[in-house]
């Protein structure tokens, strides 16, 4: 785990009734990168930047996680997944300015389930077929999920032409 901690002084409510009104430690920019066969729980990221987890590997599961940003803070993906296998995420309550959790190519069997996402851009598959010979998502099943001020609730980017393709999707 990489992490970066800060200095930081906020006075306002942020998302989901975190609060905030004195200087302290806010740990910031920090991401998973590239683990196996592991579970993390009970962890909160507030006024986060870019992805909290990023690129994971295999059998992962990120349960009960807060990630909390403004709502107009670009690029704060809460979760990026990419190239991995058997990624588990329920429980969790994520509101940034981008996507809650996003997929890019190489994922295979992933469960989001029971997660409240918003405010931000949802949950966003992709984008898909920039490069040539991305590999494909298979298997993604988002289960009794809540949107509360997003644009989206699960979308699909894809480049024209693309041969990267999304399949065994469950959307309930």
């Amino acid at each position: 785990m990489v992490m970066q901690v800060v200095e930081y002084s906020m006075d306002k409510e942020l998302l989901h009734g975190l609060t905030t009104n004195a200087p302290r430690h806010v740990y910031a920019n920090s991401y998973v990168v590239f683990i196996n066969d592991a579970t993390i729980s009970g962890i909160s990221y507030i006024v986060t930047s870019y992805s909290t987890f990023k690129s994971l590997n295999q059998d992962i599961t990120l349960d009960s996680i807060r990630i909390s940003a403004h709502g107009d803070s670009p690029n704060t993906d809460g979760i990026h997944i990419a190239d991995s296998t058997n990624i588990q995420v329920p429980n969790s309550v994520i509101g940034t300015g981008d996507d809650c959790i996003s997929i890019g190519p190489g994922c295979t069997n992933l469960t989001i389930l029971n997660v409240a996402c918003g405010p931000g851009h949802g949950i966003s598959v992709g984008s898909l077929g920039k490069n040539a010979n991305e590999k494909d998502v298979n298997g993604l099943a988002v289960r009794k999920c809540t949107f509360t001020g997003t644009t989206n609730g699960l979308r699909i980017k894809t480049w024209p032409s693309s041969p990267a393709r999304l399949q065994a999707t469950v959307f309930s």
